[in-house]
């Protein structure tokens, strides 16, 4: 029975009693070694009556396994492999080696197959998830159970992790936390309560130990019976959290000869199989019965069922440590001669005991990365590629593996270790190879984009164009036009586009195709629209017309910005539905964010707001799946402003801090403008003039107010005179009218002269006049594309009608208001408008309370239920589960006053 744990396991069977409901729960308990992380999770596990327990421990090995620990969760559900969706299934089975065909597929979709397949087993009976030691867990599984630990809250499925402290761990977020602590005097007295009873000897011990179970245990161990009494001295040293170590070894001396060579090679292996110890034991002259069973009693050891474990990993890591680099060497020797039957691990085995080059081993180990890359294994096909590197004779192989290991921890999201590898090859210095540093520069390059500097990847990038050839160098210099284009550099894509030209092979359908693209965007961005308009078409034609190119998930973005750079965005409508569903199907996560990001701000200057909210939140969920910096931040200054328009403002205050700190970590020009522009009108939404001033007043003297990457120089001035008027500042707001109409009562751009006449109504004295100029806007909003503008106007219309009394006319301009901002589902908005139809005298509808408005994934959900898409089409798209969708789709209808699919699909307006 565990003492002094009565939080955790209330916590615990909280989550428990959860599933048994039907409602799934992650909790990760961390804390130093010794704690009590794994008797909690046992004590989890025996308290399960009625559930299916899935469990792994993680193994210190420097070879993991890629996907080692989720084939041991999984393989007990094999048996419904057939019941989740094709893709997914087909993903899977690659990723375990169940299957030998195909190609292989990012985390996420087998993320997804893991997600699938646990709420189908689930539906039978609640489901216990078990990861001991997390840190040690290959990260591919790592990856896998973590992301289906943060989308199954409607399933009946506990996830139950425990992790060390000071230990590499992947980051938890999303993953509640429950931090250990040391047990007070009271429970310690109860945990020695059989071997020890003198108060004062147990508080020395806890006050030594800060009351680590194990420490405690240990350190009472090796007192005599006089000091057990209190009637001698305690050690002056106690063992606790690394001299724990320390502790054990100086019992281990006792063991005999073949006890003691037991626990080495059982500190060697790589998984918990008994077997290839057994069978190393006896190849070396020692009785393995007899040397396992005398490591058992000493209590180093645990055997069952063919598994053999040490009793905790401090007296693993303990054995290791007094070994010498021989005995270690001998001993990965022993058990790679036992593994005949299994060459992989054979072969892992033999690296870890060799010395100097060889050659031979290092084809070996090259043969089996590809292996585990082929399984999207990459965080294990990179240590061994690393390894393969290491032993190989030849300059030449040893970059082209580093160069490979490299590029696989860049695909397996390892920043730290993707730095540090390239640390051995990308510098002058190292004496590689061009085309493998080159290679290596371009990794980094792309995982600063994503995830980094945005400045710091461009010159990564330009660095690899300039030393690779051939492909490498294509598709540097394509990703160089793309961060370029992050960063607003015209001149930067327009060198980039100008190199490519010399290096594209026009023969090849795909490298005409990026050449084509490339200079579009080049003329496009510096204002030569029509001269970007034939490559831009050339490039869209190969897009559509090519098979290898129709549906590559590799050139969404691009397919999406083509239609951009031909000045015809809707031409993109025509299949961008069909591109997504196809990245989606491939599980090809990683190219979402930016296409996403894209389309959200392109649906937000066509008033498709349903849809901009829906794609800022899916961009900002997925971007922290993948680490991603640049996209998220952008992303979530999009999120705050649709969350604010509904009324949802502590979600846009939360995205507005988001935008804020990935805007520091990429360094992307003008993302400060971005955000400032979103918390202006977050502070508009909610009626805090004073920060819309205070925001807005910034960026004129810092900009002169332009939107970012536009030529429309105070562009905040419509919203800025607003505040003004609004906090009495009347001369500040004719004054910024004034410059305002000077710059613009000329321009031909339907938004901008709109925003002139709007203005010009607020600030108008006169109530014929001001009447004049607003119905003047009207007439332009109809010529553009800007509905939440042209709602705005109408709003403000009305108000001032109502203030001069026209309350007939106002009550039009109100409803017009009120349902244009419902039917973009802005309810802050509607709620603004209908409470000024209110004070017409008119009959206002209740608006939603703000608590009963859709999230944005919920929005996500809605869109495709109105499509007609099932619950099972709608969990496979957006890589959750159908419980999940289907506790969507009822909060759905019962915050829409809604009774079926049907109504909801009526209720919403969905692109074509």
């Amino acid at each position: 029975m565990l003492v002094g744990r009565e939080a955790e396991l209330s916590a615990i069977t909280s989550a428990l009693d959860a599933a048994r409901g039907g409602r799934g729960s992650s909790l990760c308990l961390a804390g130093p070694p010794g704690i009590g992380k794994t008797s909690l999770l046992d004590a989890a596990e025996s308290a399960t009556t009625g559930f299916h327990c899935l469990r792994a421990t993680g193994v210190e090995s420097e070879f993991a396994f890629g996907h080692a620990s989720l084939a041991e969760i999984i393989t007990p559900l094999r048996d419904r492999l057939s019941q989740i969706p094709p893709p997914q299934r087909a993903a899977l089975e690659i990723a375990m080696g169940w299957s030998a065909g195909g190609s292989p597929s990012g985390p996420f979709l087998i993320g997804a197959a893991t997600v699938s397949l646990l709420s189908l087993a689930s539906q039978e009976r609640p489901i216990l998830v078990v990861i001991d030691d997390l840190q040690w867990i290959d990260r591919e599984s790592q990856t896998v159970l973590l992301f289906a630990a943060r989308r199954m809250r409607h399933d009946a499925v506990v996830f139950l992790f425990a992790r060390r402290d000071g230990e590499t761990a992947p980051e938890l977020v999303g993953i509640n936390e429950f931090r250990l602590s040391g047990l007070t005097a009271t429970a310690s007295a109860a945990l020695l309560s059989k071997r020890l009873t003198t108060r004062t000897v147990i508080e020395r011990l806890v006050t030594e130990t800060a009351g680590n179970p194990l420490a405690i245990l240990e350190a009472a161990r090796g007192l005599t019976p006089e000091q057990l009494r209190g009637s001698a001295p305690l050690p002056s040293v106690l063992p606790v959290g690394q001299r724990l170590s320390a502790g054990f070894l100086a019992h281990q001396s006792d063991l005999s000869a073949g006890a003691r060579r037991a626990l080495v090679i059982a500190a060697a292996s790589m998984d918990h199989a008994a077997g290839p110890v057994v069978a190393a034991l006896h190849d070396e002259g020692f009785d393995p019965a007899v040397s396992l069973a005398e490591a058992e009693q000493f209590g180093a050891l645990i055997l069952t069922d063919g598994s053999l474990t040490f009793r905790h990993p401090l007296i693993r890591a303990a054995v290791w440590q007094q070994a010498s680099a021989a005995d270690r060497r001998s001993a990965h020797h022993c058990i790679a001669a036992a593994l005949v039957d299994r060459p992989a691990a054979s072969i892992r085995h033999r690296a870890e005991a060799a010395i100097g080059f060889d050659d031979h081993l290092a084809a070996e180990l090259h043969r089996l990365a590809i292996g585990e890359r082929s399984r999207s294994g990459y965080a294990a096909s990179s240590a061994l590629f690393e390894r393969a590197a290491q032993l190989s004779s030849a300059t030449t192989l040893a970059a082209d593996a580093m160069a490979s290991a490299v590029e696989d921890a860049v695909l397996s999201g390892d920043v730290l270790r993707a730095k540090k590898l390239a640390g051995t090859v990308a510098d002058d210095s190292t004496g590689s190879p061009q085309q493998a540093r080159a290679r290596v520069l371009f990794g980094l390059g792309f995982l600063e984009q994503n995830s980094g500097s945005v400045p710091y990847a461009a010159t990564l990038l330009r660095k690899a164009a300039g030393l690779g050839t051939g492909t490498v160098r294509l598709r540097a210099l394509v990703e160089l036009a793309q961060v370029s284009y992050r960063l607003g550099s015209a001149q930067g894509v327009a060198d980039a586009a100008e190199a490519l030209a010399t290096v594209a092979d026009l023969t090849d359908p795909e490298q005409e195709m990026l050449a084509c693209y490339t200079r579009a965007a080049a003329l496009a961005f510096a204002g030569h629209w029509e001269q970007a308009r034939p490559p831009g078409m050339r490039a869209l034609e190969l897009l559509e017309t090519e098979p290898a190119l129709r549906d590559d998930p590799r050139y969404l973005v691009i397919a999406i910005l083509a239609a951009g750079w031909i000045r015809e965005p809707q031409r993109a409508m025509t299949y961008m539905d069909r591109r997504i569903a196809a990245a989606r199907a491939s599980g090809a996560i990683g190219v979402l964010p930016l296409a996403l990001d894209i389309i959200a701000a392109g649906a937000m200057m066509f008033g498709l707001h349903e849809l901009t909210y829906a794609f800022a939140g899916e961009v900002v969920e997925l971007g922290v799946e993948l680490g991603y910096v640049v996209d998220v931040g952008s992303a979530s200054a999009t999120l705050a402003i649709e969350s604010a328009a509904r009324g949802r403002h502590d979600d846009a205050d939360r995205a507005i801090a988001e935008a804020k700190r990935c805007g520091t970590l990429a360094g992307v020009a003008g993302a400060a403008v971005q955000v400032h522009l979103a918390e202006a009108f977050c502070a508009l939404s909610r009626g805090d003039f004073p920060v819309v001033v205070e925001l807005l007043e910034q960026r004129i003297a810092v900009d002169d107010g332009r939107l970012p990457r536009g030529d429309y120089p105070l562009s905040v001035a419509p919203d800025l005179v607003e505040a003004y008027l609004a906090l009495g500042r009347r001369e500040d707001a004719l004054a910024l009218a004034s410059r305002h109409a000077a710059l613009h009562s000329r321009s031909e751009i339907p938004e901008i002269c709109a925003h002139v006449h709007r203005v010009a109504g607020m600030i108008t004295v006169d109530e014929v006049l001001a009447d004049e100029s607003f119905r003047r806007a009207h007439e332009v909003h109809a010529r553009g594309h800007d509905p939440l503008a042209a709602a705005r106007t109408s709003l403000l219309h009305g108000s001032r009608l109502r203030r001069a009394g026209s309350r007939i006319a106002a009550r039009e301009q109100l409803r017009i208001a009120a349902n244009a901002f419902r039917s973009m589902g802005l309810d802050a908005w509607t709620e603004r408008a209908e409470g000024e139809l209110a004070a017409t005298g008119a009959t206002a509808r209740r608006g939603p309370a703000a608590g009963d408005t859709l999230t944005s994934q919920e929005t996500r959900v809605a869109l495709l239920v109105a499509r007609g898409h099932t619950n099972r089409d709608i969990a496979t798209a957006l890589f959750l589960s159908p419980k999940t969708v289907e506790h969507h789709v009822t909060s759905i209808l019962r915050k829409r006053g809604l009774r079926s699919r049907t109504e909801l699909a009526v209720s919403l307006t969905t692109p074509d």
